[in-house]
């Protein structure tokens, strides 16, 4: 089985530091030939284990994609897992040099809650509770969001706290299950209507047909079936639709009320702009920990 053509791309690392990449199929077992790819200080990379990162990927990217394209997302892949692997490396042996462990009574815990993947081994989910709990130190901790921080956010962005347009509605609604039903239905349905006058509540209405009235209370267009929404958007308050029939029959619907476009007050979406912002600090503050560490790392890449 021949290999794909080979590729060699220079890619960038972190300051004075570049990775050069070869691009390869995944070798066969009969031309398998482990060695090292990659040294993070005193650990290395192998080849096997960039394989093991990348193999069921390179399944999922065979099926879909072939000759050319396939070598050129293969090599996006095998860069983007290799960096991967160099940056855990990078924060194992952070976490070794701080003391941190994973016991086995918080391996056991752990995976009562999250069991193994069919992939995963233990030492992959150990090293996974390790990181998190040296990110959670590192990171986690040192990001506090203050209450003027949500303030300002709130003020400077109130196009995103826009509550759509609402509308307060009840119903008439005749169901029908079998096609004869439904077309005594249809007349039915035109006689309740062609029997409303202005100013006639819904009830009186219903109730010398004797049908039940239904409150659907406040809701949005998106909340309406397609077919209802566009029924409704020129009613005035007290106004009563012609029949709409849906597949669960004809309804005669009556609007209460309407509210326009309004801005959610700040306690309704402090939580939510709170954990936006936690989100944000917290993925900047990642970035620049890891970026730290690479500046103080030794990295040698051997394809």
């Amino acid at each position: 089985m021949s290999r794909l053509p080979l590729f060699r791309r220079f890619v960038p690392w972190s300051a004075g530091l570049m990775l050069w990449i070869t691009v390869l199929c995944p070798p066969t077992a009969s031309s398998f030939q482990d060695r090292i790819i990659a040294v993070v200080n005193k650990d290395v990379i192998t080849w096997s284990d960039l394989q093991s990162k990348i193999q069921d990927e390179y399944k999922r990217l065979k099926a879909k994609y072939s000759g050319e394209d396939l070598n050129r997302r293969y090599e996006q892949k095998q860069r983007e897992v290799l960096n991967n692997l160099i940056d855990e490396r990078l924060q194992l042996q952070e976490a070794g040099s701080k003391g941190f462990t994973v016991t086995d009574e918080e391996m056991n815990a752990a995976l009562q809650r999250t069991p193994l993947l069919p992939t995963q081994t233990e030492q992959d989910y150990r090293d996974q509770l390790l990181l998190k709990k040296l990110f959670d130190f590192e990171v986690r901790r040192t990001v506090v969001v203050e209450e003027e921080e949500l303030r300002r956010f709130y003020n400077a962005n109130q196009s995103l706290f826009l509550k759509p347009p609402q509308v307060r509605l009840k119903q008439i609604l005749l169901t029908t299950t079998e096609e004869y039903q439904r077309e005594l239905a249809r007349k039915k349905a035109e006689s309740i209507f062609s029997t409303w006058k202005p100013n006639m509540e819904l009830e009186e209405l219903a109730s010398q047909f004797s049908e039940p009235v239904k409150q659907l209370g406040w809701l949005q267009a998106d909340e309406l079936l397609s077919t209802l929404s566009p029924e409704i958007q020129n009613l005035k308050p007290g106004d009563l639709s012609t029949p709409i029939e849906t597949p669960l029959g004809l309804h005669l619907l009556m609007v209460e009320e309407k509210s326009d476009t309004q801005i959610y007050p700040f306690e309704a979406v402090e939580q939510e702009i709170r954990d936006l912002l936690q989100r944000q600090k917290t993925e900047e503050a990642y970035r620049n920990w890891l970026s730290d560490l690479k500046k103080k790392a030794f990295v040698d890449v051997k394809f």
